[in-house]
């Protein structure tokens, strides 16, 4: 259990390590073209009911150059009457090389902790390439395919080490110069145990406030096939945030 332990701390502060020197790096790029945004969502009622929640996302992106690299970061928790019922916490990172105006390769990683979902950790590596469709102005579309390694630690049960794959598609329309509405797919076929896969959608319609401050409204399902006994398969979640960008 302590090495479980040691390792779970080891991976995760391995990627927040990376997550903070990665700004860092940026100063070294100066004149490549960075993009950052920051998000904040708070909600509070009292009287008959008490509860509160907070959300956080941060963005970090570079336009291939044809390098490019993603970094992202969420953090959401939820309160009722004084009891935690949901807590969820996810970072990751991605490095991509551009090898056309369509085509591109992609290398990540990202660490994942949700108790109320079944686990304490979900690691996952990722290598795979990257397909543009469409490519705007007003309507981009791209597909992602690729492979993954995945250590699972549930909250109960024995953890786990697999070879899986991901598919996804990202697209994005353009609805005015200060409005977008995007959507993301990604599905993990899990190799070792085909019924063991897993999906995630993500909704989202951003309107600009003003030169750095939008609203953005999000609905994020993510659905297991076998999630850990005792757990439900899906958990949706959402939000309407402030974000700041920079």
């Amino acid at each position: 259990m302590k090495g479980d332990q040691d390792m779970n701390r080891a991976l995760v502060g391995g990627i927040v390590t990376l997550l903070f020197a990665l700004p860092v790096a940026a100063d070294d790029a100066a004149q490549k073209p960075w993009a950052g945004s920051l998000g904040l969502s708070l909600l509070a009622t009292t009287g008959n009911s008490d509860t509160q929640s907070l959300g956080f996302e941060f963005g970090l992106k570079r336009i291939p150059d044809p390098w490019g690299l993603e970094v992202a970061a969420k953090y959401l928790r939820a309160t009722k009457d004084g009891v935690t019922d949901a807590e969820r916490y996810l970072a990751g990172v991605r490095g991509t090389r551009s090898l056309n105006d369509r085509w591109s390769v992609f290398v990540g990683a990202s660490g994942e902790r949700d108790t109320f979902a079944g686990f304490d950790l979900r690691g996952i590596l990722e290598g795979g390439a990257t397909y543009k469709f469409l490519t705007g102005p007003v309507h981009a579309l791209a597909f992602d395919g690729g492979l993954t390694w995945t250590k699972l630690n549930p909250v109960s049960g024995s953890n786990r080490s697999f070879v899986g794959g991901i598919l996804g598609a990202a697209y994005q329309w353009t609805l005015s110069k200060t409005s977008a509405f995007t959507q993301k797919l990604r599905w993990y076929p899990d190799f070792d145990e085909t019924s063991d896969w897993r999906a995630t959608s993500e909704t989202a319609l951003k309107a600009s406030l003003t030169d750095t401050l939008a609203l953005k409204a999000a609905y994020e399902v993510r659905y297991s096939n076998q999630p850990v006994p005792g757990f439900h398969k899906t958990d949706t979640a959402s939000t309407v945030s402030l974000v700041a960008s920079f």
